[in-house]
């Protein structure tokens, strides 16, 4: 169960939320003081899929994943989110249940921000409306172009152009703060790309010996974004 954390600012955090950006001072503090804060371990669930939406979550501190598993145990990972970066958008507007499971990747601190206090703040707001539109239009855009992976590039290809989104700040699947290394584990890169970390550690391999990434003490190194791109455009589905 998540414990209280210590009140970070939490005004300050929200304003780097693009739902957010543009709210004066005194908009962000009454936001903040609706806002239910909870801290989780590495591991641990902060929602569960298939439960009644509580409202938006932001992730203040640290990072999340949000994924479906599958009866026989077998994770989809549909994004990483960092700090600044919102999830379980849907539900608080179509009135659904969560439709994905999320749990820290490391300690986290997230906001929940009620979701009726959503609604009456995007009522109220044209331009967090517009964001809001935003956001869901990219990440739709995101899952579209996901879906067209599995379905036409192999998987040497598929990690490539998570890669190379990544690297170049168009990440629709990790929306983490760009680093000096990629954020991310062989076994996270396989449950994104739909694969499994054997596949992936080879595709890894195959990109290094190209010159296009550095793999050094569990860390992925961007060094030649445009021998990412040539791998990411190959178009022939292999046997995963």
């Amino acid at each position: 169960m998540a414990k209280k954390p210590r009140d970070p600012d939490v005004a300050a955090q929200l304003a780097k939320v693009p739902y957010f950006a543009g709210l004066d001072a005194a908009a962000l503090r009454s936001l903040a003081g609706l806002a239910r804060l909870g801290s989780y371990r590495k591991g641990e669930v902060i929602l569960w899929e298939g439960e009644p939406c509580q409202g938006l979550y932001v992730v203040l501190r640290g990072r999340v994943k949000v994924f479906k598993r599958s009866a026989a145990g077998r994770e989809q990972v549909l994004l990483i989110l960092g700090a600044g970066r919102s999830f379980n958008d849907v539900p608080v507007f179509d009135d659904g249940p969560n439709p994905g499971s999320v749990a820290a990747l490391e300690a986290s601190v997230v906001a929940m921000l009620p979701k009726a206090a959503v609604l009456r703040l995007v009522a109220d707001n044209p331009a967090v409306a517009l964001a809001v539109i935003r956001n869901l239009a990219g990440r739709m855009r995101g899952f579209t172009l996901a879906v067209e992976d599995l379905a036409l590039r192999n998987v040497t290809a598929r990690v490539a152009k998570v890669l190379m989104d990544w690297a170049g700040g168009r990440a629709s699947l990790v929306e983490v703060p760009a680093e000096t290394g990629v954020p991310l584990t062989q076994s996270q890169l396989a449950a994104m790309t739909g694969s499994v970390r054997e596949v992936v550690q080879r595709a890894l391999k195959t990109l290094e010996q190209e010159g296009a990434i550095k793999l050094a003490r569990g860390r992925i190194t961007v060094l030649d974004a445009a021998a990412l791109r040539r791998q990411a455009e190959a178009a022939e589905k292999a046997e995963t």
